[in-house]
């Protein structure tokens, strides 16, 4: 949390009003919050801005204040405001939260003096609380002077005189708490100025008709437009005395978390090392942060040398700087920026690989001209940009290799002409032909485009399979290329077969009805009815084995293909005159395939109505191990 910034109005700097400054305390760890508190409470309030209500204790040492409680900003806000009223009976506090109809009781219970929307802190409501905490404080401080007169007149025995105006005392103030509280209730919807004038007038006057002093007339109506321009003026903030920096850098030093400014962003001004350094610029021979700065300096080169083990060199670099501008010699710090020195080649290194890791590019190219610049090793700067090169080669790979993805999806695999899957993995491999996300999507798109193949051939389009078939092999030769393209072939094969069958039916049954014309009624139907035609049957049937081929991969043998071996299919499932109808690479597999369809016994239940003999095929796959 940032210090309070306190402006102050040209009436601030009276004598009466620094004598009769009041102790504030904001808890609160909202910047915004304080930034809007300082110019309403003014000068008129010496305030204190603590994170947590545990640290009010460190912070004040009054034995009374005024407390401005954010409870937005504490974790459990019901326990620590009762946990406040407990500890700090006597000091009123104000409560600002998002709804104060929940702090209704603790209003009614007198825990808080009030309680204060967020929104409402520029208005009367934070005027009338002020007046009223001021008026509880001064009621206090009013009856623990009268009490103490009191007892002593008693104890003492002195004349009925004495004991009678220490009641005097004590009653008097018992009514000046009865009239200020009863001013506040009525003056509580004036508006924001005339609440401003009068809150801060009404309290004093009170206190001193309750010490049994007249005020000259006008006063109070003279001193309340001053205090309350004080309040509302804006001015620059009072600088700390060399004693009131000294106290807080006690305090600090005895907190080891203060030590040092905070390693986890820039200085707050709250640590024993910022707060001497402050005391030296006003008092440069001040023995006390001399010592203090010497101590420290011992602390902070030891964290020094653990930031720049763990990498964090901008916070080593800060803390030197800090150490230089308290005084210390540039003799002491030599030793401390020569390792901060040679730490920064290899922390930028780092950084520069942290980035490129990341895909972080735009961040490494400065880095990495920046380790040039300071005269790093040329090796190191060389595998940097190296790994720069290969970062930004992957990225527009990668990009690539999506777009022809998306295509693939989308369908369009070799339409449109200028935009499709083929054209975008051209462009995919000009940029690189053997990268793994240039071969994944050349796989990706020969399946693409065997598949489509396949169905165009069970549907008879023979010109778009052939197509699709062509653009595959532009891309490589594979196994599943070839079994495809013998299934268009053997489907192109069969339809020319039955074409050329059904042709001939025709032409027989023409011949016959002519023939049919010179012979009788009778024998005509008779000759018709055998010329009608009849489906062809298939040139071969797809072999079905009856158990797994006993197939052996040659020896000596590590690429991977297939055969295509057709053999007549004998009534009981054996095999013979087995012959090569493809094979891919050629040769290689030939012997162990057709031994293998040799010893295998085939299933015949489709064989019904064929005359024998029945040729079958079949296709054997061989993969390396």
């Amino acid at each position: 949390m940032k210090p309070l910034a306190q402006e102050r109005s040209p009436a601030a700097d009276s004598k009466d009003t620094r004598a009769h400054r009041i102790e504030a305390i904001v808890v609160s760890s909202d910047d915004a919050l304080l930034i809007e508190l300082g110019p309403i409470l003014g000068n008129r309030y010496r305030t204190h801005t603590v994170d947590t209500p545990a640290e009010i204790a460190a912070t004040v040492r009054a034995p009374r204040w005024l407390g401005i409680v954010d409870v937005a900003s504490l974790p459990d806000a019901r326990g620590a405001v009762a946990r406040l009223e407990l500890q700090y009976h006597r000091c009123p506090l104000i409560i600002v939260c998002p709804n104060p109809d929940e702090w209704t009781g603790a209003v009614a219970r007198g825990a808080a003096a009030a309680a204060i929307a967020r929104h409402e802190l520029a208005g009367p409501r934070l005027t009338d609380a002020l007046a009223a905490a001021e008026a509880r404080l001064r009621s206090e401080s009013i009856v623990e002077a009268a009490v103490p007169a009191l007892d002593n007149a008693t104890r003492s025995g002195s004349e009925p005189s004495a004991r009678k105006a220490g009641w005097i005392a004590l009653a008097a103030a018992l009514l000046a708490a009865l009239a200020v509280g009863g001013w506040w209730l009525s003056h509580r919807a004036k508006a924001a100025h005339t609440a401003a004038s009068t809150a801060v007038a009404a309290p004093d006057a009170a206190a001193l008709a309750a010490a049994g002093v007249t005020a000259a007339p006008g006063a109070a109506a003279t001193s309340a437009p001053a205090v309350g321009a004080a309040a509302n003026t804006a001015a620059t903030p009072k600088p700390q005395t060399v004693l009131e920096l000294l106290s807080a850098a006690r305090v600090a030093f005895g907190d080891q978390k203060l030590l040092l400014p905070r390693a986890d962003g820039e200085p707050r001004g709250d640590s024993a090392l910022e707060l001497y350094t402050k005391v030296l610029r006003q008092q440069p021979d001040n023995d006390e942060a001399l010592d203090g700065v010497k101590r420290l300096f011992a602390i902070g080169k030891a964290r020094i040398q653990n930031d720049l083990a763990s990498g964090k060199l901008d916070d080593a670099t800060r803390l030197s700087g800090l150490f230089q501008a308290a005084g210390v010699s540039a003799g002491e710090l030599r030793a401390i920026n020569a390792s901060i020195s040679a730490a920064r080649p290899q922390w930028i290194a780092t950084r520069a690989h942290q980035d490129i890791a990341a895909g972080n590019l735009a961040a490494a190219q400065p880095l990495i001209a920046q380790l040039a610049a300071s005269g790093a090793s040329p090796a190191t700067i060389a595998e940097l940009r190296h790994s720069l090169d290969a970062r930004k080669l992957d990225q527009q790979l990668s990009g690539l290799a999506n777009q022809v993805k998306a295509a693939i999806s989308a369908g369009t695999l070799l339409d449109p002409p200028n935009d499709n899957a083929r054209t975008r993995l051209a462009t995919l491999r000009m940029a690189s032909r053997n990268s793994p996300q240039t071969l994944a999507a050349t796989r990706a798109l020969q399946a693409a485009l065997l598949a489509r193949a396949q169905q165009a051939t069970h549907g008879g389009q023979f010109g778009p399979a052939q197509r699709d078939i062509s653009a595959a092999a532009d891309l490589g030769a594979s196994s599943d290329l070839a079994a495809v393209k013998l299934q268009l072939q053997t489907a192109i094969d069969s339809a020319r077969h039955r074409a050329a069958a059904a042709a001939a039916a025709q032409a027989r049954a023409a011949s016959i009805e002519r023939a049919a014309a010179t012979v009788p009624p009778p024998q005509a139907e008779a000759a018709l009815a055998a010329a009608k035609p009849r489906p062809a049957p298939a040139a071969y049937v797809a072999a079905r084995p009856r158990r797994a081929l006993d197939v052996s991969y040659p020896d000596g043998t590590s690429v991977a293909g297939h055969v295509i071996v057709e053999f007549t299919l004998e009534p009981d499932g054996s095999a013979s005159d087995p012959k090569i109808i493809q094979s891919v690479p050629h040769g290689v597999f030939d012997q162990v395939a057709l031994e293998a369809v040799s010893g295998g016994r085939y299933d015949t239940h489709d064989l019904s109505g064929r005359t024998p003999p029945v040729r079958a095929r079949i296709l054997l796959r061989f993969k390396p191990n």
